[in-house]
């Protein structure tokens, strides 16, 4: 049997709807599910997208946290379209890699929406690794919440979701071993 890819990701959008929002930054790791926490850089992309391109008024909060750490800005300067983005993780992702992340089903709904030829080239398995759901499970067994980071950067976000994993399975093997 061969190892099991771990696709760590965060997209970072306009909104929440995938329909009607559009992808700003994306980020990408890699690990084996073996190594989860090994996490090595794959991929990272700011995209292009300028205000006159906005078909919908964004909601403030995302606008003002997208401005406030400069993520709009950084867009506005960027040519990479998110095609190129798509043709270029399906040279990256091997068919069949799980992904992960903190709320991974979200990254995964625009992948599904905005991403086709990643989406034909490229099946991700039908399982996620979501570290939302890790965290929530190690909490109702008492672990103490981990503040989530306000970075709102697909990178910063990306790194901490596999320090969020890696912290919750450190609780756990403590818990286990009758230290906690």
């Amino acid at each position: 049997m061969t190892e099991q890819t771990l696709i760590w990701i965060d997209i970072e959008t306009t909104g929440l709807d995938p329909q009607l929002d559009h992808i700003l930054e994306v980020a990408v790791m890699t690990s084996q599910l073996s190594d989860s926490f090994n996490a090595k850089p794959l991929y990272h992309a700011v995209l292009g997208y300028r205000r006159d391109d906005w078909s919908r008024k964004i909601d403030p909060f995302v606008l003002e946290m997208h401005t406030k750490n400069r993520l709009f800005e950084e867009c506005s300067k960027s040519n990479i379209a998110r095609h190129h983005v798509a043709l270029d993780l399906t040279k990256e992702i091997p068919k069949g890699s799980i992904l992960a992340g903190s709320s991974v089903h979200f990254d995964r709904a625009f992948i599904e929406e905005h991403f086709l030829a990643l989406r034909l080239h490229a099946p991700f398995s039908h399982r996620h690794y979501d570290v939302s759901a890790i965290k929530l499970f190690c909490e109702s067994l008492g672990m103490p919440r981990i503040p989530k980071g306000e970075a709102h950067r697909a990178k910063e976000d990306v790194l901490e979701s596999v320090a969020h994993a890696q912290r919750c399975a450190g609780w756990l093997a403590e818990r286990r071993s009758g230290v906690v």
